[in-house]
């Protein structure tokens, strides 16, 4: 399959890939859960992309040694890159504005899966890349220190930015929103709300980039500019501060509600949790 189309949140970052698309697989590993913000990552293969435009605005952050991650400095999204490990391009699937034709046959890293994300039944869990892939492993280390004394925290994956709250978040979400999913470069987003006189920034409040999408009533997105880790926001009248839960090192102590957004959900990903489902946001 070929000229399958991707763009970052903003627009301004457009790309084109060709040859053979492969290898789609779902990605639990710490270090994606903070980059992307997410549950997990979702990464395919291409032989051939082509950058239709922005390539100057795309920046790198080397998460581990040769492998260099890459996003957009304007709204953080994050973009394809190419491995020193891999010949291909590793391709965030969220980003695509097409079906690639392609579908994830494997959760990987399952044994560092996010605690509260349910995997469900029907694809094959597997330790790290699989018994065949000998690509280096970074785990990401809990380093934030802000666990116990009734507070919860997080941190991006470079840890010049962290944050905590008091209590538990108030509830959580998964969004498969087309927004949602071009600023993750992922399935869906999964996001913790947290009342304001809950939250502080404990370090790198100033190392954050805020992009506010425009035209929209409060959608956007605050990340690291050093790692382009997805980080909370808080929209200007908004009543709680948007936590995404791939950053946070605790346990957020509230459960999953359910799913919105799924009438626009990407064609190649399949929920297998029994939450409950929305087409748009509920009442």
């Amino acid at each position: 399959m070929s000229d399958v189309k991707g763009s970052c949140l903003c627009g301004d970052i457009a790309f084109t890939l060709g040859g053979e698309l492969s290898g789609m697989s779902h990605c639990h590993c710490s270090m994606c859960r903070k980059i992307h913000g997410s549950a997990f990552a979702t990464y395919f293969n291409a032989e051939e992309l082509r950058w239709d435009k922005g390539e100057k605005l795309a920046v790198s952050y080397e998460s581990s040694v040769g492998f260099k991650r890459s996003f957009c400095s304007q709204c953080g999204s994050v973009l394809p890159h190419h491995s020193n490990h891999h010949d291909n391009w590793c391709v965030a699937a969220g980003l695509l504005n097409d079906d690639p034709g392609i579908r994830s046959t494997e959760h990987i890293f399952a044994e560092s899966k996010a605690p509260w994300f349910d995997m469900g039944e029907g694809i094959r869990e597997i330790h790290e890349y699989g018994d065949d892939d000998d690509s280096p492993v970074i785990i990401r280390a809990d380093d934030s220190g802000l666990a116990g004394d009734g507070y919860k925290g997080g941190a991006c994956a470079c840890g010049k930015v962290a944050y905590r709250f008091q209590n538990n978040a108030e509830f959580m979400m998964y969004c498969h929103c087309t927004r949602c999913r071009k600023v993750k470069g992922a399935a869906h987003a999964t996001n913790a709300f947290v009342k304001p006189e809950m939250f502080e920034w404990t370090k790198g409040e100033d190392n954050l980039t805020v992009y506010d999408l425009p035209g929209a009533v409060r959608f956007g997105n605050s990340f690291c500019k050093d790692c382009g880790s997805s980080m909370p926001r808080k929209a200007e009248n908004a009543p709680a501060f948007n936590v995404p839960a791939g950053s946070l090192d605790d346990a957020p102590g509230c459960v999953v509600k359910g799913h919105i957004f799924v009438g626009s959900m990407a064609p190649w990903y399949v929920i297998t949790d029994s939450l409950p489902q929305h087409n748009e946001m509920p009442g």
